[in-house]
C-alpha cells in the first residue's frame, strides 16, 4: 500500500561492542569461535574480547581429535622431494553436539600423523629430527621448543637415534612413528588458572624413549634434562601444585620432583617414593575373578578436586582373529582384538605416602588417553555423564604395531554401573589412524 513506510531490517553488523561482549561472557570459547565467523566486526570483537587480560575461558566438553567417519585421501606436496603424496583427512568430534567438525584450523604436521599429544589446548608436534613445537589448532598459534632431546647423549646411546624412532621404527620394534620417542608431553604451567603459557617460567614435560625415560624443558632455558626416576618405564605424568608427578607403567609406583623452590625452574628435587602394591593387586584379582586370559594395565595420574588421582585400566585382549586390510585383495592378517574392561580410582595421600580406594568420583568426569588428564565437572560437560571416565587407546604397543587393527579402543567407564559404554561409533573399524585423543580448546 502507498504511503506505508517499511520497517528496515537489522543489520547485526551494527551491533555494539559492548553488547556483542555481554553475549560472549556467556558462552563457551567454541561458540565464540562461530560468532566470529559471522562478519569481519564480530571477528574483531571477537579476537580483542578473548585476547584480554581479563578474560577466562570457561570450562568446556574436551573435543576429540580424530579420523573421520570415512576415511578419505587428500593430495598434499611432500617438502623434501617435492612430490605429490596421500595424507588422511582429520575432524573434530564433538561430544555434546554428537558431531565431527571439519572446519577447525590444523597445520600439515597434524594431517602427518605426527602429533604426540596434547595439553591445554596446545597440541605436540614431533618433527624427523626431534625437534618439539606446540601448535593451537583454535588460535592457530605456534610455539618453537628450543631444545632438543639428541642434545648431550653420547653416540653409544644407539636408541637415541631418532630416525629410528620417528621414521619407521625399524630398530625399535615396541611402537611406530612419533609416540616411539614421546609417548606423552604436557605442559607445566605457573598459572594453570588462565592456561596461558609464559615463556619465561613455563616449560614441557616428556616420557621418551619407549617410555622409558622422563625430562623437562623450560622455554627460556632451551634445554632437555633428564629426570632421573626409579621406575622405568613410565605411563603418564603431570603437574600438580608444583610439582611434577609420575606413574610406572607395570606397578603404579608414584614418584614426585619438586619444583616449588625457585619456581619451575631447571633444578627440582625428587621428594617422595609412593610404592603402593595396592593396584596391581587389585588388577590381578579382577583377572582371576573374570578368568581373562590375557590383561595389560595401564596407569595414568589425573588432579581432581584440588587432590591428585590414580587411575589403573584394565585391557583385555581377547582371541586372535583374521581380518583383511581395507582395499587390498590378500590372504587375511592374524590379529589379536584388545578392549578396555575395568577402571579402578585411587586417591594419592601425599602426606601420609599411601594410595586409598575411591568408589566414586562424585560430579566429576575424567578424559584419559594420549592427552594431558583431565578432570572437569559434569555441569561443564554437556553431554558426558557424571562419576564416569571417559578413555581413547594409549596402548601404544599394541595401537601402532599393525596397519589393520589399533586405536580403536575408545569409550566410557562409569563407576557406579562398572560398566564400558560407546560414545563414537568404532564397531566397523579396525583401525584408527591417527590415533584419536583429547584436546581442550584454548583460545590461546
Amino acid at each position: 500500500m502507498a504511503g506505508i513506510k517499511r520497517k528496515r531490517e537489522a543489520d547485526w553488523c551494527e551491533v555494539g561492542s559492548d553488547i556483542l561482549e555481554s553475549i560472549m561472557r556467556r558462552l563457551c570459547f567454541v561458540d565464540i569461535l562461530r560468532m566470529k565467523r559471522a562478519c569481519r566486526w564480530w571477528f574483531s570483537v571477537g579476537e580483542s574480547y578473548t585476547s584480554s587480560p581479563s578474560y577466562l575461558p570457561c570450562f568446556q566438553t574436551p573435543w576429540l581429535l580424530i579420523p573421520p567417519p570415512e576415511e578419505e585421501e587428500e593430495e598434499d606436496e611432500d617438502d623434501d622431494k617435492g612430490e605429490r603424496k596421500s595424507i588422511i583427512s582429520l575432524c573434530f568430534f564433538n561430544l555434546d553436539e554428537k558431531k565431527p567438525y571439519r572446519d577447525v584450523c590444523l597445520c600439515r604436521e597434524v594431517y602427518e600423523g605426527r602429533c604426540v599429544g596434547s595439553s591445554h589446548g596446545w597440541l605436540f608436534l614431533l618433527d624427523k629430527t626431534a625437534n618439539l613445537s606446540l601448535f593451537n589448532p583454535f588460535s592457530g598459534a605456534r610455539i618453537q621448543v628450543e631444545g632438543s632431546l639428541k642434545e648431550g647423549r653420547s653416540e653409544e646411546e644407539e636408541l637415541f637415534d631418532v630416525d629410528s624412532y620417528t621414521a619407521d621404527g625399524t630398530k625399535y620394534k615396541k611402537y611406530k612413528g612419533g609416540r616411539a620417542f614421546i609417548s606423552k608431553a604436557i605442559l607445566m604451567m605457573s598459572d594453570i588458572c588462565k592456561k596461558k603459557i609464559n615463556k619465561d617460567k613455563d616449560g614441557v614435560v616428556l616420557i621418551y624413549r619407549g617410555g622409558e625415560k622422563l625430562a623437562f624443558c623450560m622455554f627460556n632455558d632451551g634445554r632437555f634434562m633428564d629426570l632421573h626416576g626409579a621406575h622405568e618405564s613410565y605411563n603418564d605424568v603431570i603437574c600438580y601444585d608444583n610439582l611434577v608427578c609420575a606413574i610406572s607403567q607395570f606397578y603404579g609406583f608414584v614418584e614426585v620432583w619438586d619444583f616449588s623452590t625457585t619456581g619451575f625452574s631447571p633444578s627440582p628435587t625428587k621428594v617422595m617414593d609412593i610404592r603402593s602394591c595396592l593396584p596391581l593387586k587389585k588388577a590381578i584379582e579382577f583377572q582371576k575373578s573374570t578368568r581373562q586370559v590375557c590383561c595389560s594395565y595401564h596407569s595414568y595420574l589425573v588432579e581432581s578436586c584440588g587432590e591428585l588421582l590414580s587411575i589403573v585400566r584394565i585391557v583385555s585382549e581377547f582371541m586372535d582373529v583374521h581380518v583383511h586390510e581395507n582395499g587390498k585383495d590378500n590372504q587375511p592378517k592374524k590379529i589379536r582384538l584388545y578392549k578396555t574392561v575395568m577402571f579402578y580410582v585411587y586417591r594419592v595421600d601425599l602426606h601420609h605416602k599411601i594410595l586409598v580406594e575411591m568408589e566414586s568420583l562424585g560430579d566429576q568426569v575424567l578424559f584419559l588417553g594420549g592427552n594431558n588428564s583431565i578432570s572437569l565437572r559434569v555441569q561443564d560437560c554437556p553431554g558426558c555423564i557424571k562419576d564416569s571416565i571417559y578413555f581413547t587407546d594409549s596402548y601404544w604397543e599394541r595401537a601402532d604395531e599393525d596397519d589393520s587393527y589399533g586405536g580403536h579402543d575408545m569409550g566410557y567407564y562409569n563407576l557406579k554401573d562398572k560398566c564400558v559404554k560407546p560414545f563414537y561409533d568404532t564397531l566397523h573399524r579396525y583401525k584408527m589412524k591417527p590415533t584419536p585423543f583429547w584436546v581442550l580448546p584454548n583460545p590461546w
